[in-house]
């Protein structure tokens, strides 16, 4: 038997030294016998090799095109520059006078008079409300029909409903594919943060998440060339949005995978199998055949019956586990998690309500609306590269309450009135407004990807996808309150003290925070129960099972 498996492993040796496949991470004797967890299974494949890549590729130009219809509402919804009547035209409009006329850029606000009232901030408004609704709703969609599928449907729902809207001559049609399309996409966004986690090992998780800040704020860079080209909101929504975002849609549909984990936890480890055999062929490994540790059961069986030896007791039973029906009541059946989610909500809505309400506020900052989006999608840009580091050296909570000082500190600066002369111009109270504006964008977005990671690696498989959809939605609640509230605020004081309430809620979550358990490189689990199975001290296989030559000849059969 010894010299077979000896003989075994040398072929395999043979093989891996030809060109054809790389060295794996790890070599096992005879892979059909092994058992080895999913983060194993990971490093086998190829943590952050060709395939995953090419995954980060695609995700990285669909939030391109996706970031261009968020961060570009501004441009959308922009009002006239000038409002005219009687031949005299003036910089605010009269909303009691009659308007003959309106100079300025085709945005929505103008072609359908949005300017008045708050109701151009209505429509972005019904845009947030569609994606809280669609950060509740498809996490359970895809933990019943899995994260691919829903993933392409969120996108698909979103794109057709951008583009469509482009067509639109009516304004309640606009109102409802303006909710459609935030519906879709936001469904779409959960699921990817979802996916992106359960893809692939640490390294992936850290490089995926941040590359994606970095398209999406790289985003205000490029956008304000393509509104210079089109001067139009429908041709934006057509050929900047909602056609390039239909033809990513074909190219996930043959590149993506269904993610193993989901793929675990419903017990399908044929398929869970074929999706690393893909992976490992893609990155150039030797196919993938190991047996997953969560069929330690089944082969207990098998044991059993041919064998006739006594059966390997596992610690708890990997089968039952897998089967749960877990929806959103587990977050609240269970003291640790409720007390983690309700912590981590909190924390999401203060993300959204930050990043949005300052997008909302960029023109009351003393100069140009352009000026000001590109200089805070620099800071972005440049802060979102860094957050790798931060993940890949700082623990997630250190980190976090870094960013949330740094915001409580930023927003006092949001304080100092600024008087009514200098309004339309640039003075020193207006540039500490600025300098507040530019330190809370900086430290948001390393808050929004470290929080990003942090929330899946706090969830186990089973629940992720419910907790990242009770987080998006709160969050979305953000976004939903932030252009009224900016809106409102900008009515009565004509200022950009919006963001002076950040402070205020960065307190709170700088609280919570030590609440929080440390998730920084520590394993994944797949099952609620899985955490308390790492805490026991009892062997997962009895060390004292021996089998001799003819019963693994059996056993293969």
């Amino acid at each position: 038997m010894i010299n077979s498996i000896k003989n075994q492993f040398k072929q395999q040796l043979e093989l891996l030294q030809d060109k054809k496949y790389k060295k794996p991470a790890f070599e096992a004797y005879n892979m059909n016998r092994a058992f080895i967890t999913l983060d194993q299974a990971f490093e086998y494949v190829g943590d952050n090799s060709k395939y995953q890549q090419r995954i980060t590729l695609l995700l990285c130009i669909q939030f391109l095109f996706y970031s261009f219809f968020v961060m570009g509402m501004p441009y959308l919804l922009q009002n006239p520059s000038r409002y005219c009547t009687d031949g005299i035209c003036i910089e605010y409009p009269n909303c009691n006078n009659r308007i003959d006329s309106l100079i300025g850029f085709d945005s929505i606000a103008k072609e359908f008079g949005l300017f008045c009232n708050g109701r151009k901030a209505f429509i972005a408004a019904l845009f947030f409300v569609g994606q809280m609704f669609g950060g509740f709703t498809f996490p359970i969609l895809a933990n019943i029909f899995g994260r691919r599928k829903i993933l392409l449907f969120g996108m698909s729902l979103g794109s057709v409903s951008i583009f469509v809207g482009s067509l639109c001559e009516s304004l309640l049609s606009l109102y409802t594919l303006f909710f459609i399309a935030g519906f879709g996409l936001s469904g779409y966004e959960t699921v990817v943060y979802v996916y992106i986690t359960e893809i692939s090992a640490l390294r992936f998780r850290s490089i995926a998440s941040s590359l994606l800040i970095v398209i999406w704020s790289s985003s205000m860079l490029i956008y304000p060339f393509i509104v210079d080209i089109l001067q139009s909101w429908r041709l934006l929504m057509m050929w900047s949005i909602g056609v390039p975002l239909l033809v990513t849609v074909i190219l996930d549909y043959f590149y993506f995978v269904e993610s193993p984990r989901w793929l675990i936890s419903k017990q399908q480890y044929d398929e869970c199998r074929k999706v690393f055999r893909f992976m490992s062929i893609f990155n150039k490994r030797r196919p993938f055949e190991f047996n997953f540790m969560e069929e330690l059961d089944k082969f207990n069986s098998r044991c059993v019956k041919i064998a006739s030896v006594k059966r390997v007791e596992t610690q708890v039973n990997l089968t039952q586990q897998s089967n749960q029906n877990v929806g959103y009541w587990e977050l609240m059946k269970r003291s640790k998690l409720l007390i983690q989610t309700s912590i981590l909500v909190q924390m999401w809505f203060l993300r959204y309500f930050t990043y949005y309400g300052l997008q909302f506020s960029v023109s009351t900052f003393g100069i140009s609306m352009t000026t000001t989006l590109r200089m805070l999608a620099l800071v972005e840009l440049t802060t979102g590269m860094s957050s790798l580091y931060f993940k890949l050296k700082y623990p997630r909570i250190i980190s976090l309450q870094f960013c949330l000082l740094t915001m409580i500190l930023s927003a006092t600066l949001a304080y100092i009135d600024v008087p009514s002369e200098c309004l339309g111009s640039l003075c020193w109270q207006q540039i500490l407004h600025l300098l507040s504006a530019i330190l809370i964008k900086a430290s948001i977005t390393i808050y929004n990807s470290m929080l990003n990671t942090y929330t899946g690696e706090a969830y186990v498989t089973t629940v992720r996808s419910y907790g990242y959809g009770v987080c998006m939605t709160f969050g979305q609640l953000g976004s939903t309150f932030a252009p009224l509230y900016v809106s409102y605020m900008q009515e009565i004081y004509q200022q950009a003290n919006a963001i002076t309430i950040v402070g205020l809620l960065a307190i709170l979550a700088l609280g919570l925070t030590w609440f929080l358990q440390e998730t920084y490189k520590k394993d994944m689990y797949d099952n609620l129960t899985d955490e308390v199975m790492a805490n026991q001290t009892i062997p997962l296989i009895n060390q004292d099972m021996q089998f001799d030559e003819i019963e693994l000849q059996q056993l293969s059969r």
